[in-house]
Parts: structure tokens; C-alpha cells; sequence
């Protein structure tokens, strides 16, 4: 069954939200802050997620589970790559706080931090998002567990952002989305502790594989294409 995305921008640096249905399945793609509003999200939509899936660990695309939890009344299993697990539970604050003072951005990690749970589901290459048909593609480079999520055709009507960018013929279009490892007009930093840019164009390189049409959600930033960002001689 075809899934559907929506976008919530949310925070200060405008991180991308998705909730995604696909089968008889709800999840929450990078909750990474104003819970409130990924919470009346879900109910208008008479959505019940059944799972948290993140790209990768960092803060600001996590920081809005334990807010989140407590208004759903329940704690949702959270899905991510082994390699970024530390970045939750109980090595979640050392492992962020290093990432954020190394970018020197202290003052986001103390504003945005607050404990939260261990992964319980962890996600690696090749795989399904359990009870959908969104397939996990490990891209190390932002982070060493950064994963895409592809997507081989929305649902007609579909969108991954607002009402005024709708495209009502956007079914059958496969999407990926990205978290930071690709962006429109850009790829993700690597100057944090466990970036690596070798492995970032490594993984760039299993993109480009995909149709060129394949539509990009990334974490940040405007929706893109394939084709837009990943020439035809990054494909070859």
C-alpha cells in the first residue's frame, strides 16, 4: 500500500517533522521540538503512531519525544541505526552535549535538552520499517547511523509539506527522506564527532542511484529531487 507524508516544520532552525501512513501504520519522523504541535497534528488527522523513527540522534531532530510521550500517555518504541543509538538513553545527554559544543552551540543543547529513552527497535541497511513499506538505506557521514528512508510511491494526493505546495498528482512518485544527509542545494555538515565526509560521499553515491524524479524530504529546507541535487555524472 502507497504511504502518505506530511510535513510539521518545527523549531528555531526549522527542522522537518514527517508523520507518515503506510499500511495500517502511523509513525513520527524527527520529532525535534513543539510537541503541541505534532500532537494536534495527529489529533485533527485522528492519527495513532504506533512508532518514533528517527534519522539520526542528533537533538534537534529528538528533542521533542519526551514532551510528546506525555501528551500521547504512552511511550511510543523509538527506531533508529545502532550506530546513533547513544545518542539516546542513558549516554543520550554526554553524546549531545559533545556534539553540540563541538559545533559551538552550547545554548541549543541546554535550552532543548531533557532526558530521553532508549532506542527499543534498531534500524539497519536493507530493511522495512516494521508494518510499512518505507525501506531504511544506511548514509553514514553526517552522523556514523544516519539512514534515509525511501519510499517506491506515495499515495495520490500525498505531500510532504503544506497546503499551498500540494500535489494532487504526485501518486506512484517515490520519495526518500533524506533527515540531514541531503538537503536542497546542499548535503549535511561534517564537522561534528562522528561525522565522516568520505563516507557522506559514499553514501550520496547510493542516492543518485534512485529515479531521478524520487522526490526529497530532507530535515531541513524545502523539498528537492534526485535528479536536482545528484547530477547524471554522480549517477555514472
Amino acid at each position: 500500500m502507497a504511504s502518505r507524508v506530511w510535513r510539521l516544520k518545527v523549531g528555531p532552525i526549522g527542522e522537518n517533522c514527517y508523520v507518515v501512513t503506510s499500511s495500517n501504520t502511523s509513525l513520527i519522523i524527527d520529532p525535534g521540538a513543539q510537541p503541541e504541535l505534532i500532537f494536534s497534528f495527529l489529533k485533527e488527522h485522528s492519527l495513532a503512531p504506533s512508532l518514533v523513527v528517527l534519522t539520526h540522534g542528533h537533538l534537534d531532530h529528538s528533542a521533542a519525544i519526551p514532551e510528546l510521550f506525555a501528551m500521547l500517555r504512552v511511550d511510543l518504541p523509538i527506531a533508529v541505526h545502532s550506530l546513533d543509538a547513544v545518542y539516546l538513553g542513558k549516554s543520550g545527554e554526554a553524546t549531545n552535549r559533545a556534539l553540540f559544543n563541538a559545533i559551538k552551540a552550547p545554548s541549543y543543547f541546554h535550552a532543548y535538552w531533557k532526558p530521553l529513552p532508549a532506542a527499543s527497535v534498531l534500524l539497519e541497511d536493507g530493511m522495512n520499517v516494521i508494518g510499512t513499506t518505507l525501506r531504511v538505506i544506511h548514509t553514514p557521514g553526517h552522523s556514523a547511523g544516519s539512514i534515509c528512508l525511501y519510499e517506491p510511491e506515495l499515495e495520490v494526493g500525498s505531500y510532504g509539506y503544506d497546503d499551498a505546495e500540494r500535489e494532487d498528482g504526485a501518486g506512484g512518485v517515490s520519495c526518500c527522506i533524506t533527515g540531514d544527509t541531503l538537503f536542497r542545494d546542499g548535503v549535511g555538515r561534517t564537522d561534528t564527532p562522528d561525522a565522516d565526509p568520505v563516507a557522506l560521499e559514499r553514501s550520496l553515491g547510493k542516492l543518485a542511484h534512485f529515479s531521478p524524479e524520487t522526490l526529497v524530504f530532507p530535515g531541513h529546507g524545502p523539498r528537492t529531487t534526485i535528479g536536482r541535487e545528484l547530477s547524471a555524472a554522480f549517477r555514472d
